[in-house]
C-alpha cells in the first residue's frame, strides 16, 4: 500500500475544514490538568487551529505549539491574534522534531500521533517526544480503539473492494452563505500492518455555487494498547497509564474508544 504525504490531509480546504471544529470538547480538561499538575512549559504537538492551545494560554498556562500543517498554522495565528494571543509556533513534523527549548509537558491530542507514516516514524517520534523532554517531563496522547475502517477481524474473508464509493462525511457551516460539504471514501485497508487509507473531497459552496473543490488523501495506523506500551517502554519513558475515555479508569472493553497513555521521563519529581 503506497503511502501518503501525512501533511495533505490537513493543507488547503482540508485545513479549513478541521480549523472549523473549535470547541473545547471532550479532551479539554484532562490535557489541562496533566499541563497544570506538570507545571512549567508545555508543547502541543500537532496543535492544528490551536483549539486547545489558544484556550491554555488565555488560562495563563505556558503553551507552545507545533505542527506539520503550515497552513493549519496560519489558521492559529490568525485566530490567536484575533484573540489577543501570541503564541510560540514552530512548523514540523513531530518525527522530525528538533526545537530549541526542553519541556515539562509534551501532550498530543486528538489521536494525532497515529497520522505519523510508518512505524519506524511513529517510534522516532516517541524518541524525539523523550529527547525534548526536561527530566521527569510528562507526555500525554490518545489513540482510538476499533478505527479499523470497514475491516472486520470476526470476517477477514469478507469481499473487499477499493477504492469504496464516496459517501457523505460532514457540512460544516461558514461564514455567511458558505459551507464546506465533505465527502470520503476508503482507498483500502492494511490489516497485517493495521494501516487504513482513505480520500476526502471538500467541496467549498457559496449559496448553491460551488465555489471550490479540492480531494486530499491520508492514513492512520490503529494501535493495540500493549504494543503501545512496548514502544514507549523502547522510547525510554516509565511509569506509564492507560486510562479509557478521557477518565482515571483504567483501560477496558467498557469504553467507548479512546485510550489516552500518560507516562514520563526518567528524573525529577513529577505527579502523574
Amino acid at each position: 500500500m503506497a503511502a501518503y504525504d501525512e501533511v495533505d490531509l490537513y493543507s488547503g480546504l482540508a485545513a479549513l475544514h478541521w480549523s472549523a471544529y473549535d470547541e473545547p470538547a471532550w479532551d479539554h480538561d484532562f490535557y489541562k490538568r496533566v499541563v497544570g499538575e506538570a507545571g512549567g512549559l508545555a508543547l502541543d504537538v500537532a496543535c492544528g487551529a490551536g483549539r486547545l492551545l489558544r484556550r491554555y494560554l488565555q488560562a495563563g498556562l505556558a503553551v507552545e505549539g507545533v505542527d506539520s500543517s503550515a497552513d493549519m498554522l496560519a489558521v492559529c495565528r490568525r485566530k490567536a491574534e484575533a484573540e489577543g494571543l501570541s503564541p510560540v509556533l514552530y512548523c514540523q513534523p513531530m518525527q522530525a522534531l528538533d526545537l530549541p527549548k526542553r519541556y515539562d509537558c509534551i501532550y498530543v491530542p486528538c489521536g494525532s500521533w497515529t497520522c505519523v507514516v510508518g512505524r519506524e516514524n511513529a517510534q522516532e517520534a516517541l524518541r524525539r517526544f523523550h529527547e525534548h523532554l526536561r527530566p521527569g517531563g510528562v507526555l500525554a496522547f490518545n489513540t482510538y480503539w476499533g478505527d479499523w475502517g470497514d475491516f472486520d477481524y470476526n470476517a477477514p474473508d469478507k469481499p473487499r473492494v477499493y477504492p469504496t464509493e464516496w459517501a457523505p462525511h460532514v457540512v460544516k457551516e461558514l461564514e455567511g452563505d458558505r459551507r464546506l460539504v465533505v465527502d470520503r471514501r476508503l482507498m483500502g485497508i492494511d490489516p497485517v500492518q493495521q494501516l487504513g487509507c482513505e480520500e476526502r473531497r471538500y467541496r467549498l459552496m457559496e449559496g448553491e455555487t460551488l465555489a471550490r473543490e479540492e480531494i486530499h488523501a491520508g492514513q492512520n495506523h490503529w494501535y493495540f494498547k500493549a504494543e503501545v506500551e512496548m514502544m514507549l517502554r523502547a522510547a525510554g519513558f516509565a511509569d506509564i497509564q492507560v486510562t479509557g475515555d478521557y477518565t482515571d479508569e483504567p483501560f477496558g472493553p467498557q469504553h467507548t474508544g479512546t485510550i489516552v497513555f500518560v507516562c514520563r521521563k526518567a528524573g525529577g519529581d513529577v505527579r502523574l
